[in-house]
């Protein structure tokens, strides 16, 4: 009976030009002829990053500049009053540097990531869960000593987020 089974392997084996004995590895594909269609790359497991939507302002909405910001609620004497010495001014500014002006006060907001100027809808000032300042987030611990809501404050902070948070 064994017999049977070899000579029926090996008859089976012969008629499709093998050799049952020889066990062969299976060769990869040769290159494809010269005049084959060249084939599309596979698509990257990583594809390259694609840059973030501009950003819009909602239609009809009205937000205060920077600039209005800064003289109203972040400069010295203001309720916010991060352009203070010791705060986010120097001598001993905390953190990140306001200085005397709404432009080295936005560059450092910038800076830290307290705004995004290329996703500016997720700028960290406006962030009502991340946001250091206790107007927007009530866990926030800014202004350091005056923490607590402030609704003209944050509505003015959250409209200017919302137009793009531009540095006007």
């Amino acid at each position: 009976m064994r017999r049977a089974i070899i000579l029926t392997l090996f008859v089976v084996c012969e008629a499709c030009g093998a050799d049952p004995r020889a066990v062969t590895p299976t060769e990869p594909p040769s290159t494809p002829p010269t005049d084959a269609a060249p084939t599309e790359p596979a698509p990257s497991a990583n594809p390259p990053p694609t840059a973030a939507p501009p950003c819009t302002p909602p239609p009809g909405s009205v937000a205060p500049t920077y600039t209005e910001l800064y003289e109203k609620y972040l400069a010295k004497g203001q309720p916010g009053h991060c352009a203070t010495a010791h705060c986010h001014a120097d001598p001993d500014h905390d953190v990140w540097l306001c200085g005397d002006d709404k432009s080295s006060c936005y560059a450092g907001m910038v800076k830290v990531g307290l705004i995004n100027p290329k996703e500016p809808l997720k700028s960290l000032i406006g962030d009502p869960t991340e946001s250091p300042l206790s107007w927007v987030n009530p866990t926030g611990n800014m202004p350091f000593d005056g923490t607590g809501p402030f609704p003209e404050g944050r509505d003015a902070i959250l409209a200017w987020v919302a137009a793009c948070a531009p540095n006007d």
